[in-house]
């Protein structure tokens, strides 16, 4: 009975502590997997559009939309935002070049649909649960051409679930005006819209405004600048680099005074910025937009 007693302790003992080094290894892969799902990329990426004054310099968007969906299948993002494809055609055009599953959102009605900015957001990650946006202007949220008269701007947004840590957040998309009287209020009314927010927001795109003017500084008073919470800015290229390649096409331009792409959180999100990159690929005739795309990971 002593040793049939002993073997029985034994088995239950040994169950026991079988039991709870399975559980110990599920908790610990279940964390490792939540962890590994909230690690975030994030791209924008102004295409430069049809009309624009370079076209002849470095080729027709036609030509160019291979690279430029090539941009973004080399970094498989999780969220885009686009600038310049005026239409939704175009928009749709590319998304049929994208490697990755992605539901795009920009301005839709029944007569007309408006694509500057684009997001992109990918399927399998995250579930859009409402969208929308507003214009630039003094009519905001309604349409306008600005405070000054120039072509119609707007923010275009998307609230998301992440699917496997049911977070949600925010992600908008914008494309200001380069005038500096569009460009400044349009930033003042960025933050009006958005915050103060309990939701995380990622804000990206292009603001054609650098650091240190008045509308960069009305952002980064209220946002935080991703480029700022990491000291290394590298080039991603294919070749040899010079310092204005990180800026446009112009090469008295200088890296990083330049910058007028930039990816922003809200102040309480909740991610760490783990690294800011510029895309600096050449292609047959060199670049494929006036502007390079901006790879931003947050874990």
């Amino acid at each position: 009975m002593n040793g049939e007693f002993r073997d029985e302790h034994y088995v239950r003992g040994m169950t026991r502590l079988v039991s709870a080094l399975l559980l110990g290894f599920l908790f610990a892969f279940s964390t490792a997997a939540a962890s590994a799902a909230s690690g975030l990329r994030v791209m924008t990426f102004n295409v430069m559009c049809s009309i624009c004054r370079n076209t002849a310099e470095i080729g027709p968007l036609s030509e160019r939309m291979a690279g430029i969906a090539d941009t973004i299948n080399r970094h498989d993002p999780d969220l885009v935002s686009l600038q310049e494809f005026f239409t939704g055609a175009r928009a749709k055009e590319l998304g049929r070049r994208l490697a990755g599953d992605y539901e795009m959102v920009y301005a839709t009605s029944r007569f007309l649909d408006y694509a500057d900015p684009t997001l992109l957001v990918r399927k399998s990650r995250f579930v859009v649960l409402r969208s929308g946006g507003f214009w630039l202007g003094p009519n905001a949220p309604g349409f306008s051409f600005g405070w000054k008269l120039a072509i119609p701007r707007r923010v275009e947004w998307a609230e998301l679930e992440d699917r496997a840590t049911g977070l949600r957040f925010t992600f908008a998309g914008t494309h200001f005006d380069a005038r500096g009287k569009n460009r400044n209020p349009s930033a003042a009314l960025v933050v009006k819209t958005f915050l103060p927010t309990d939701t995380p927001l990622i804000f990206a795109g292009d603001s054609n405004l650098r650091p240190g003017t008045p509308g960069f500084n009305t952002l980064v008073a209220s946002f935080r600048d991703t480029f700022t919470e990491v000291s290394e800015h590298p080039y991603l290229a294919n070749g040899p680099t010079m310092n204005s390649d990180g800026c446009g096409l112009d090469p008295r331009l200088v890296f990083p005074d330049c910058r007028i792409d930039h990816v922003l959180l809200s102040p309480g999100a909740p991610w760490r910025t783990r690294s800011w990159s510029v895309d600096v690929h050449k292609y047959a005739r060199g670049f494929i937009s006036d502007h390079r795309a901006i790879v931003v990971d947050l874990d």
